[in-house]
């Protein structure tokens, strides 16, 4: 538990080590789950260690505070982790989900004072004792700096226009004061100030890092993006946390690339496609895999691109026309064997992709992909 308070942090130092905030949120996740197993272990078969406790009364207030919360914290873990109930087309609020884990800090204060006063299951505990108190205070600092942090970080901007295409809401910010520092490829922690729209949600950044405006695409495909697009005018206020993520590499030379965007995953390739120079020396292929052409966002744009750096091809696959893109077709136009492979969009695709260039004998060398299931 104190682990997993302590990645709720999104220390910078861990997120470079682990390759993304989104593999830190992943391993944050599991964590939170290891930690409920072992405190359904304990509570089912129960401890009894011959120990040392503070005082009577003391140890019998820790164990009553452990039990009362027990039940609260599995119900707090369970809206956690199940996002969606299986069998019942129902997923959970994000607002409940958001509100269960800012709770998660006084339940684990509980957790701490019964861990320390109920009983010591060691007989020389000193060491044991101290180690375990600096974890606890480390980690509450650490969620109490990550409730306090997006406050002292965040940038403020102010609408400038919404688009509603077809397939994405195009929503394009101007700052008000210092600019959010981000990288092509990266993503941002985005709220307004609307009614609805104020709890912030990650989406990855569409625009060239060197313009100072900055744009989402975002799909309308839940109820904070369909409120966005139904509600949110010129002029609102917004607020940035960011950049994140390490979905940045694929401009470094020394290899043909493969990109690959599934829908709405065309979000980073759109940055990364803009910050490409003709002195850029790769072979670059992007596939852009929609259901309809008029899904395609940002198309002319890549193609803007591709004639101002002739090493830069867009390969656009419609699936209502051509049917779902797969490892033959993709092969057949480019070839992936040796090449990196980078990677936005329905995981099931990318799967199926990777196996079928598997099969042909066609695997890429690298394969780079970030995963957005943030709950």
């Amino acid at each position: 538990m104190s682990l997993n308070l302590i990645l709720a942090a999104r220390p910078a130092v861990f997120e470079r080590h682990l390759g993304g905030l989104d593999k830190l949120y992943w391993l944050h996740k599991w964590t939170g789950v290891l930690a409920l197993v072992f405190v359904f272990i304990h509570e089912a078969i129960g401890i009894e260690v011959k120990g040392r406790g503070a005082t009577s009364g003391l140890s019998k207030l820790a164990a009553e505070a452990g039990e009362l919360v027990y039940p609260l914290l599995l119900a707090l873990g369970l809206i956690s982790v199940v996002k969606r109930i299986p069998y019942v087309k129902f997923e959970l609020p994000y607002s409940l989900w958001r509100w269960s884990h800012r709770l998660m800090g006084g339940i684990f204060a509980v957790a701490v004072f019964h861990q320390f006063f109920v009983r010591l299951p060691f007989n020389n505990s000193a060491l044991i004792s101290t180690y375990l108190t600096w974890m606890g205070l480390i980690a509450l600092v650490c969620f109490l700096f990550s409730q306090a942090a997006p406050l002292l970080k965040r940038r403020r901007y102010r609408v400038t226009t919404v688009t509603s295409a077809p397939s994405a809401t195009i929503v394009r910010l101007t700052p008000e004061g210092r600019s959010l520092r981000h990288k092509p490829g990266q993503f941002a922690l985005l709220s307004f100030g609307r009614k609805g729209l104020r709890e912030p949600h990650p989406f990855t950044i569409s625009s060239d890092a060197e313009d100072n405006d900055i744009e989402f695409s975002i799909k309308p495909s839940g109820d904070f993006t369909q409120r966005l697009r139904e509600t949110l005018q010129p002029g609102d206020r917004a607020w940035l946390l960011g950049g994140y993520g390490r979905f940045t590499g694929a401009r470094k030379p020394g290899h043909n690339q493969i990109w690959l965007a599934g829908g709405i995953g065309i979000t980073p390739f759109l940055a990364l496609a803009d910050a490409l120079t003709e002195d850029d020396g790769d072979e670059i292929d992007l596939f852009y895999c929609v259901r309809t052409r008029d899904e395609a966002v940002g198309f002319d744009r890549l193609q803007a691109v591709s004639q101002r750096v002739p090493r830069f091809r867009v390969h656009l696959h419609i699936s209502t026309e051509h049917g779902r893109l797969n490892a033959e077709t993709l092969a057949a136009t480019a070839d992936p064997k040796g090449a990196s492979f980078w990677f936005c969009g329905p995981a099931s695709l990318r799967r199926a992709l990777l196996k079928g260039l598997a099969t042909l004998g066609k695997a890429p060398k690298s394969i780079h992909f970030e995963r957005f299931e943030f709950r």
